[in-house]
């Protein structure tokens, strides 16, 4: 019971840990790039003020980009808008179901046979071996509803790559930046 403790707690940990360095990573590599002030507004004369100090543009990761990546090889797109530690549960997901149909798979062709035979051998009045018949059916339950796990993995991996490239720039945070406009009347 301890150490299903321990792997548990070691497993949350690792899972925190590549967050908040993707977090620290993110920031570094991507700064918003600032909006400048018109020529037309910054004139000695002007009446109408834009301060874009606080002011910038969100960084933004194509949504068609991030869909195709993922469409093609699934956790490119999370890997394109830099939501690395995603990549191993959807490659962990999608490999153990892929392992587990054709696992599945391979036993009904097996059963299927074995079955196919026994029908042959006229066993059961040439009705075949009933735990054969079951065999063959829950192999074959099987393998449908790994395939269906394994579609449904995959479709998540579309939206979440779709959902990821689509907040790319969204920020929750403290200070979100203030834009101040101010406006001026000049009186002569």
């Amino acid at each position: 019971m301890r150490l299903r403790i321990s792997c548990l707690a070691a497993l949350v940990i690792l899972l925190g840990l590549p967050a908040r360095a993707q977090e620290s990573v993110s920031r570094a590599l991507f700064k918003p790039a600032s909006v400048s002030s018109p020529v037309w507004l910054s004139g000695a004369t002007d009446s109408l003020r834009y301060d874009s100090a606080a002011a910038s543009l969100p960084p933004t990761k194509s949504t068609t980009t991030a869909v195709l990546l993922s469409a093609v090889l699934p956790g490119a797109g999370q890997i394109y808008t830099g939501r690395y530690w995603k990549v191993p549960i959807i490659l962990g997901f999608g490999g153990y179901f892929a392992s587990q149909w054709f696992r599945m798979n391979d036993h009904y062709k097996q059963s299927r046979a074995l079955y196919s035979t026994s029908v042959e051998n006229k066993i059961n009045n040439g009705q075949g071996d009933p735990q054969l018949l079951y065999e063959r059916d829950f192999y074959h339950d099987e393998r449908d509803r790994f395939a269906f796990y394994f579609a449904i993995t995959y479709l998540l991996n579309l939206v979440d790559a779709y959902v990821g490239a689509s907040l790319y720039g969204f920020e929750v945070g403290d200070n979100l930046g203030s834009t101040s406009v101010k406006i001026s009347i000049p009186i002569h």
